[in-house]
């Protein structure tokens, strides 16, 4: 499955010791806040891929942090520009287009392998070939009413829908059939969050997190007892927080159903079922766990096809903590090894 546009999805963010504040950001999205005599927190704002993004940094030097965090989104906006299916010209925009793409640069490469082999773990419930059915519902005025007609198009667009279509080889990325395309949305974030934390590791960064819009990753040090508090939204009071889940060292994603619709009764949203063509309506909410944001990205969106004996197995196989809420939002369900410091959730 895929997400539109890469859009927030949006946990609510706390540092162990505290809530995470900044105070008022100064000119170009920056914040520093003296935490201790040797000690500051360093942030910075900007915006890539259409969603907001923050890189939070705690070092005793200001200066090298802010250095780091520059070099990051440096990194991360590289990224981005390649992995952009919004933009004809850049990777991803003509393989759509051209069906083919020689020499296809490193991030692109590794994020269609990653796609490739999570698409073949989860049975395809997470295919990046699910785009030529996201961008007909783009197409179409909304609130979208399914008539027949519309139905028959979409059966016609989900016939295209096959992560077995996508060729890989260390030279070229190419589409099997005509008509094909695909989409990153559902990777591409947690990819790019992944190369904010190389670049901020690179520099010796031992203290921080990356946010975009949902897909987070932290690194805590060596020392056990530094972590970061992750607070996840109710998905039917986006405002509140529901739960609160401890991060170290590991990154997390969150996928809901709660930030774009297609048709009134909020039933076709912006997360799409690739066996079915229509959105999955088991669950409001599901947040994945796991080594990497590129990881926890694509599984927490493969998720929301799977039934909860399913998901429950094939996270297990994959060494991933998870937490989900189901259609209505009135029953959450967790790993029982998942880190949660609080909020009333049964463990499956």
């Amino acid at each position: 499955m895929a997400e539109v546009g890469l859009l927030g999805r949006r946990p609510f963010l706390k540092l162990a010791a505290g809530v995470l504040t900044t105070g008022a950001l100064t000119a170009g999205g920056w914040a520093i806040v003296n935490r201790d005599r040797n000690l500051f927190q360093v942030r910075r704002e900007g915006k890539l891929m259409e969603t907001s993004v923050s890189v939070n940094v705690y070092a005793d030097d200001p200066d090298a942090a802010r250095q780091g965090i520059d070099a990051a989104f440096a990194r991360m906006a590289s990224a981005a520009a390649i992995l952009n299916r919004f933009d004809p010209n850049s990777a991803v925009g003509r393989l759509n287009r051209f069906g083919q793409l020689l020499d296809p640069p490193a991030a692109l490469h590794a994020v269609v392998d990653r796609s490739l082999s999570i698409a073949a773990h989860t049975e395809g419930d997470f295919d990046i070939t699910v785009a030529p059915v996201l961008d007909y519902y783009l197409s179409l005025s909304r609130p979208v009413a399914l008539s027949p007609e519309i139905r028959r198009k979409v059966a016609q667009r989900e016939s295209l829908v096959d992560y077995r279509d996508v060729e890989l080889a260390p030279a070229r990325v190419g589409l099997r059939r005509s008509g094909t395309s695909i989409t990153l949305d559902g990777i591409a974030k947690g990819y790019v969050v992944d190369q904010g934390i190389a670049a901020l590791r690179a520099v010796g960064i031992e203290y921080a997190l990356v946010d975009a819009g949902g897909d987070l990753r932290a690194i805590a040090g060596a020392d056990p007892r530094q972590f970061w508090n992750v607070g996840i939204v109710d998905p039917l009071h986006i405002d509140r927080v529901a739960c609160v889940v401890r991060l170290r060292n590991a990154a997390l994603s969150t996928s809901g159903n709660y930030e774009i619709f297609f048709t009134a009764d909020r039933r076709l949203f912006h997360i799409i079922n690739p066996h079915t063509g229509y959105s999955p309506d088991g669950y409001s909410s599901v947040t994945v766990m796991a080594d990497e944001a590129m990881e926890s990205d694509a599984m927490s969106v493969a998720a929301f096809s799977m039934d909860l004996l399913r998901l429950k197995q094939t996270m297990a196989a994959r060494r991933q903590e998870w937490l989900v809420f189901s259609w209505d939002g009135t029953a959450r369900w967790r790993s029982q090894n998942l880190p949660l410091i609080s909020g009333d959730v049964a463990v499956a």
